[in-house]
């Protein structure tokens, strides 16, 4: 009896080269897994500090004498499609961070601030998702500084205020669907409510 439950050198060699170097790896993506899954947690607040903090400072950025983030008042619940978060200051500033899909619908991060009467003051472009030295062209002041004073009473086109960048006119487009967005959260979800 102790004959037929014996193991063949045959079997005990299919056994070393086949199974038991899957068991070996599948202990070790287990072992990883649960060590990048720790990793995560521990890593994932520190993260999204430095991701608001870098938010406020774009903020500040684009808001004229503003350099303290105390200064900053965040609007909560946003709703307008395309913004990502505004704040306000207490003399009646405020700032929109909007994106919009560009090329290959990578995002296009736009911060505008806006005055008291609704005026265009300052804004930022990050098109740094887009083709190198194509789209990117629409993160450059010779682009962008034609919406500045734009009045936010009118939504921007192509061409008003600004023409698109020839070969770049996705990227173009999604900046301008930026401001858009920016506009109109500025004009029903900010105005006269700051």
């Amino acid at each position: 009896m102790a004959e037929k439950n014996a193991k063949t050198p045959a079997q005990e060699s299919a056994f070393k080269t086949m199974i038991y170097p899957v068991i070996i790896l599948v202990v070790i993506c287990v072992v990883c897994s649960a060590a990048l899954a720790a990793l995560n947690d521990v890593t994932k607040p520190i993260i999204q500090a430095n991701q608001e903090a870098a938010t406020q400072e774009a903020y500040m950025g684009v808001l004229p004498g503003v350099t303290d983030p105390s200064a900053l008042t965040t609007v909560e619940n946003i709703q307008t499609p395309g913004v990502q978060g505004a704040v306000t200051t207490a003399d009646g500033l405020v700032a929109v961070k909007a994106s919009a899909a560009g090329y290959s619908g990578k995002e296009v991060v736009v911060y505008v601030s806006f005055d008291a009467s609704g005026k265009i003051l300052a804004t930022s472009v990050d098109a740094s998702t887009q083709t190198t030295g194509i789209g990117s062209k629409t993160m450059n002041e010779s682009f962008w500084s034609g919406f500045l004073g734009w009045d936010a009473s009118q939504h921007v086109s192509a061409g008003n205020p600004v023409d698109t960048i020839a070969g770049a006119t996705i990227s173009s487009n999604a900046v301008i669907s930026a401001y858009n967005s920016a506009i109109d959260c500025y004009n029903n979800e900010i105005k006269g409510v700051a």
